[in-house]
Parts: structure tokens; C-alpha cells; sequence
């Protein structure tokens, strides 16, 4: 779900950088309600077939019965399904890759128009405050999405090389991947906290002052 959810925002924020005025109508409500429903459903379609189907496992049967799970147990997935797992994780990967790159292309672009600004009409300048603002927000993103890269793909590889190779990596090599993964979701609160003082602001009101105090309601998280 992280990553069809990541993939959807970078493309929200390519169109927000390359062309920040008409981003209000192109990405309206609905059309972000339809990309959540997407990064939901998709991922649970896929891991109902494959924990509770059996039909990942057709073919390895044997292998299945003869496993010990004490303490741990790894997911005996067969070669297709495993081939579909890592389109499943390239695929929009590439997509983010590309659309990043893209991005700061165009970031590049923008910042050397603000150097030249100077007597710019108000519109243009409008927009330039813009950009500068959404650039901001891609590049937090951004780096969310290598945290993200580099937390599942040794997972992925790790998987591949099982379906591919009879199952040789040690059962402590897979326990570090799966936890490697595990621990992507704890470090998206630090990037949003280093690069956002609001953020910082907010996580301290709540593990301080608590959110169900009377005052947390009235502080102002932004600059005046």
C-alpha cells in the first residue's frame, strides 16, 4: 500500500511543480479519493491471493509441509508469484525514479527564473512563490521515497533469489530484510520532522503536553 501510495504522489507532485496553477483542477477530491481506493484495494487484492488462496504455493507443497516455524517462519511463494511481487515493486519505482528526476529537472529551471525575477509582473512572481513551495514539499517526498527504496528492495532481492535458487539464504538474512522493511514506516515521522519545524512543533505538543489538553488545541503550529 506505501508504495502505491508514494508512486501516486509523485505524480501529484510532478503536476504540482511543472504546472502549479492549473494543479488545483487536475487534482481535485474525487481524483485523490480514487487514488487511495487504488493503493487500498490493489494491495489487498493481492495479499488475499497470496496468503489465502494457496495459489502462490502451487508446486511447493513439499517444502511448505517440511518447514519449522518456531520462532519465525519465511513466505514459501513460487517463482510467478514472486515475479509478480517484484513488478509489483519496480514498476512504480521506475515510475517514481523517472518523475523525480523530472521534477528536479524542472526545479532547477524554476530557481534560476527567481534569481531573475526582479521586475517580473505580480502573476509570474505568484507563481514562482509557488513552485518554490511545491519543490519544498517534492523534495520531502522524495526523500521518502529512497528511505523507502532502500528499506524493501534488499526484501525484494532477497525473495528473487530464493524462488530462483531453492531457498539458500539463512533464515537471519531473511529476519534482517523483513525487519529492514518493518522499519521503513518509523522513518517517514523523522523526515517529515527534519524537514518541516511544524512537524517538530506538533510531535513535541504530543508527547509533552498530550493531545487531549485543553491547550493543544489553541497552539500555532506555523510562523506568524
Amino acid at each position: 500500500s506505501s508504495l502505491f501510495h508514494l508512486c501516486f504522489i509523485s505524480i501529484d507532485r510532478y503536476v504540482a511543480v511543472t504546472d502549479p496553477l492549473v494543479y488545483p483542477t487536475k487534482f481535485t477530491v474525487s481524483v485523490s479519493g480514487v487514488c487511495i481506493s487504488i493503493s487500498w484495494i490493489l494491495p489487498i487484492v493481492y495479499s488475499g491471493a497470496v496468503f489465502y488462496t494457496g495459489v502462490s504455493d502451487d508446486g511447493m507443497e513439499e517444502l511448505v509441509s517440511a518447514l519449522n516455524c518456531i520462532g519465525g517462519c519465511q513466505i514459501v511463494v513460487n517463482q510467478e508469484w514472486v515475479l509478480i511481487s517484484v513488478l509489483i515493486f519496480f514498476i512504480p519505482s521506475l515510475i517514481m525514479v523517472i518523475l523525480y528526476g523530472k521534477i528536479f529537472i524542472v526545479a532547477k529551471q524554476q530557481a534560476l527564473k527567481i534569481e531573475n525575477t526582479g521586475s517580473k509582473a505580480e502573476s509570474e512572481s505568484y507563481k514562482l512563490r509557488v513552485a518554490k513551495r511545491e519543490r519544498k514539499a517534492a523534495k520531502t517526498l522524495g526523500v521518502t521515497v529512497v528511505a523507502f527504496m532502500i528499506s524493501w528492495l534488499p526484501y525484494t532481492i532477497d525473495i528473487l533469489i530464493d524462488a530462483f535458487m531453492g531457498f539458500i539464504t539463512p533464515a537471519y538474512i531473511y529476519e534482517i530484510c523483513c525487519w529492514g522493511a518493518y522499519y521503513n514506516s518509523a522513518m517517514n515521522p523523522l523526515i517529515y520532522a527534519l524537514f518541516y519545524p511544524w512537524f517538530r512543533k506538533a510531535m513535541k505538543v504530543v508527547l509533552t503536553e498530550g493531545l487531549f489538553n485543553d491547550s493543544s488545541s489553541t497552539i500555532s503550529l506555523f510562523s506568524e
